[in-house]
């Protein structure tokens, strides 16, 4: 089996912040990633869309060992590749149809073209006539620098909010409950 690698990249706000969705409430926040969860959360995408023969599907151990992160405003639990917006989606989705188009141009319709694009003489003619698959660009918007800081005090880390935002505030990794007003950076954020 030939392995292929895919370049995908996210943008991020001034301050480092990645946008993320709510898989229930479908409220946008934004997390400050460490240098290694990026990658995690790409590998785990592509693992998704991988399909593995020889594997078994997942047993409750499996889930319970698969970290879980909660929405900061609605407090559902969702495991990690959960969290994309509609448009890191189509993102993705851009670059695996490339991914497609390049290996079917490559191993069908390219070996086609060149066995049967030339007229043949003889009992049998047969001619193919097949175009090669266009690519798309994939392309994100810039990231803004919106939404207000909040200190999430259980674990340490930050996330962007709503400014609006006046509920409870629950800790993307942890799901510990804050008090809205309780960790608010200063309002230049």
């Amino acid at each position: 089996m030939t392995e292929t690698t895919i370049q995908m990249l996210f943008p991020v706000d001034d301050e480092g912040y990645f946008r993320r969705e709510c898989p229930y409430c479908r409220k946008e926040f934004k997390v400050l990633l460490e240098k290694n969860e990026m990658g995690d959360m790409i590998r785990q995408l592509e693992d998704s869309y991988l399909i593995d023969e020889s594997s078994e599907l997942k047993t409750d151990d499996d889930r319970e060992q698969e970290a879980l992160f909660t929405c900061p405003y609605c407090g559902q639990e969702a495991d990690g590749d959960s969290w994309w917006t509609q448009e890191q989606l189509l993102h993705i989705r851009t670059h695996l149809e490339n991914l497609v188009a390049d290996m079917l141009n490559e191993q069908l319709i390219r070996p086609l073209k060149r066995k049967f694009g030339r007229k043949t003489s003889g009992p049998v003619s047969i001619r193919f006539e097949g175009k090669e698959m266009e690519k798309k660009k994939a392309w994100m918007s810039p990231e803004a620098s919106d939404m207000k800081i909040f200190d999430l005090l259980c674990c340490g880390r930050k996330v962007k909010i709503e400014p609006e935002w006046s509920e409870t505030v629950y800790c993307f990794f942890c799901g510990f409950p804050h008090a809205r007003g309780a960790a608010m950076s200063s309002p230049e954020n």
